[in-house]
């Protein structure tokens, strides 16, 4: 493949992915502004805007640099490359502080359980601001603390979600008890997609031989920085009008009996996968 080609892959492959996230970003402005207006939402509306503004910009920074390399227009290229880095680095933080924040509400504000992502997700941003400026340090550990941050914290949310539904089954029917599996799928899946795309940069950094395929696999992992955390309200959504068609009877028993600190009775259960990007029971209901 020539220089030509493979400049040009770079540029339809984030174009394509740029394409699919303006889809998915309407279609998460259209849900969030048809929600009732309460903290939690203008958290993930102010959010959902930064990461898209953010992930538009270093599609226009890296469309100018495609054209420069195409063309050989006189651009500043050095600085237009360290300015993209920076920017992949504050998209990194806002998207990995979202995770947190989601899994923050899910452990009922418990602020002990996000002291390590925190520390992570710190260190992860500084290092990724310093090596942007540098041409010598290496990008590996920059993925490798992201990676972990991902990780972590999609364990600690899926677990908490999974211990709740463990121990409230015996006041669930089969139906509400699907809506548990369904929000740790969507949790899981969506943390997955972006968890993958790191680790592919990870190993391809780490082999020489295949290298070549680094940039269309990093303009790819731009656009799903954003995908990812847009993903996750965009089909906890679509899940809501799902349920309002199907008009389901989520009641349950009249009787409400606390569990793990979780009222469980008519008007929690059936909100869980309504509210999964806020919590599994919504962010109300983890402050009553």
């Amino acid at each position: 493949m020539n220089d030509f080609w493979y400049d040009i892959s770079q540029l339809w492959v984030g174009t394509f992915f740029y394409g699919i996230y303006l889809m998915l970003f309407c279609i998460c402005i259209y849900i969030l502004l048809n929600r009732p207006r309460n903290l939690g939402n203008t958290i993930l509306l102010v959010t959902a805007i930064a990461l898209f503004t953010l992930a538009t910009v270093q599609a226009i920074i890296n469309l100018v640099l495609g054209a420069a390399d195409i063309d050989n227009i006189d651009v500043p290229y050095d600085q237009l490359v360290v300015g993209t880095d920076v920017v992949y680095a504050l998209n990194n933080f806002i998207a990995d502080g979202l995770v947190i924040y989601r899994c923050y509400v899910v452990w009922n504000n418990n602020v002990w359980v996000t002291i390590l992502p925190i520390m992570l997700l710190i260190t992860t941003t500084v290092y990724g601001v310093i090596v942007s400026f540098s041409f010598t340090l290496p990008f590996d550990p920059f993925y490798a603390l992201s990676l972990a941050t991902n990780v972590l914290v999609t364990v600690l949310t899926v677990g908490r979600i999974w211990w709740i539904s463990r121990y409230s089954r015996a006041y669930l029917k089969t139906a509400e008890q699907r809506r548990y599996a369904s929000v740790i799928a969507i949790l899981v899946e969506s943390g997955a997609l972006y968890s993958a795309t790191v680790l592919a940069s990870m190993i391809i950094l780490s082999t020489p031989s295949v290298t070549i395929v680094f940039e269309p696999i990093y303009q790819m992992q731009i656009q799903i920085m954003g995908i990812a955390p847009t993903l996750i309200i965009v089909r906890s959504g679509l899940a809501v009008k799902g349920e309002e068609l199907k008009n389901v009877d989520g009641s349950m028993a009249s009787r409400e009996r606390p569990i793990l600190g979780v009222r469980v009775g008519q008007s929690d259960i059936p909100a869980i996968p309504a509210d999964v990007e806020k919590g599994p029971l919504g962010y109300d209901t983890w402050n009553n």
